[in-house]
């Protein structure tokens, strides 16, 4: 089934007072996309995005056409009530292509658990339709900034959710047990957030996330960030514990 997208005839330069003149350059304006194909709703989240001049924002099949040299990294607006494909191939076929993308979906309100599991999916941030007009823009700059954007008890949950497979691991007598936090900065490093993104997250300083990294890779016997993001490495480390 292919991800049929239907072009919007709007143009952001509709909505500029005649002789105004975009000032921002073409390169450095971040890529939007917007994936529905819905005609009206696709119109109107153009319409949002064209209010800020630092967007480049178009519908995909003008990514498609195109396919322009991308110097930033962009961000897919995903209308999961606007496709005819499942939201998880959806994610399959755009990562292909992008995999440094950001996704942001837009869905009716979902149970924390729902966007936990669409957060296993890879998505970086969720809005709900009735926020859409008030907080699309602001939802699109933090994704843009390398930010989540997901409330904090849907966070809380998400670490919880990831982390329930290393609970054995860390309540073995191996005299390496690792603590709550450590397990959540743990998960957060994997999703290659930043120290100062971790803190922003988990509400401490950059230095005490530091802190943490010190001592995980000293329980862990490891010396490298990226074997925590190495989801074969990081279970073989785990197996290593257990065992030990």
């Amino acid at each position: 089934m292919a991800l049929r997208i239907v072009r919007s005839k709007f143009s952001p330069k509709q909505n500029q007072p005649a002789g105004r003149v975009r000032t921002t350059p073409r390169e450095e304006a971040l890529p939007v996309y917007v994936v529905d194909q819905n005609r009206l709703a696709a119109h109107y989240l153009l319409g949002i995005l064209a209010k800020n001049r630092a967007l480049h924002a178009v519908t995909l099949d003008d990514l498609v056409v195109q396919k322009p040299t991308e110097r930033t990294t962009p961000v897919f607006i995903i209308d999961r009530g606007g496709i005819d494909l499942p939201l998880s191939e959806c994610l399959r076929v755009l990562k292909e292509r992008h995999p440094n993308a950001k996704f942001l979906v837009l869905d009716e309100e979902q149970p924390v658990a729902e966007i936990v599991r669409l957060l296993s999916l890879g998505i970086h941030g969720f809005v709900a339709y009735p926020q859409v007009a008030g907080h699309l823009l602001e939802a699109v700059q933090s994704l843009a900034q390398d930010k989540l954007w997901i409330s904090s008890n849907v966070l809380e949950a998400y670490v919880q959710h990831s982390v329930a497979p290393l609970k054995a691991a860390n309540e073995s007598p191996t005299g390496q047990a690792i603590t709550q936090r450590e397990t959540q900065v743990i998960e957060l490093v994997k999703r290659r957030l930043s120290n100062r993104e971790i803190a922003d997250i988990l509400g401490i300083q950059e230095s005490t996330v530091k802190f943490h990294l010190s001592n995980i890779f000293s329980k862990l016997r490891i010396s490298r960030r990226s074997d925590l993001q190495d989801k074969g490495k990081l279970s073989e480390i785990w197996r290593k514990l257990v065992a030990s």
